[in-house]
């Protein structure tokens, strides 16, 4: 290789032209589908389903913590005394498992079932209040007796 200064462009530009020449794994592909298959291949690697399964379950956290708060703050003392124990997504709409807390005073299930009924209305819109979808969900309430503490499916 010649120092001079045609001398060494020429052998860079003989070089470049042969790699440009060349065809390469990329070469022709769009740079927008190369990122979007780099996207779909490192959420692949995450564990879990991906980012759907983490605003699922933060939905799902919300709609537990307003429905507390409204039963809480209800007027009525029975729903004081109940507690969230689950909140499962079914079809499209969401069923809400309640348990009476551990206070120790007895329950009255027929009595705390017809005060959940009555009250369902205000505690859907506790749940669109606090929630920033476009659709509150149906919610179905599902009273389990002292002691039971898992929803078999």
């Amino acid at each position: 290789m010649k120092l001079t200064k045609q001398g060494l462009f020429a052998d860079v530009s003989r070089d470049a032209l042969k790699l440009v020449g060349e065809l390469r794994s990329g070469d022709g592909v769009d740079p927008r589908e190369e990122a979007k298959r780099r996207r779909r291949e490192r959420r692949a690697e995450r564990p879990g389903q991906g980012h759907g399964v983490h605003k699922q379950e933060q939905f799902l956290a919300q709609v537990r913590e307003a429905i507390e708060t409204a039963l809480q703050a209800a007027a009525a003392p029975i729903l004081n005394l109940l507690m969230v124990h689950e909140v499962v997504q079914q079809g499209g709409s969401l069923v809400v498992v309640l348990t009476p807390t551990q206070t120790g005073e007895a329950v009255d299930l027929a009595e705390a079932t017809k005060a959940i009924e009555e009250a369902s209305p205000r505690l859907r819109g506790e749940v669109a209040a606090a929630i920033t979808r476009k659709d509150t969900p149906h919610l179905t309430f599902i009273l389990l007796p002292p002691g039971a503490r898992k929803l078999e499916e």
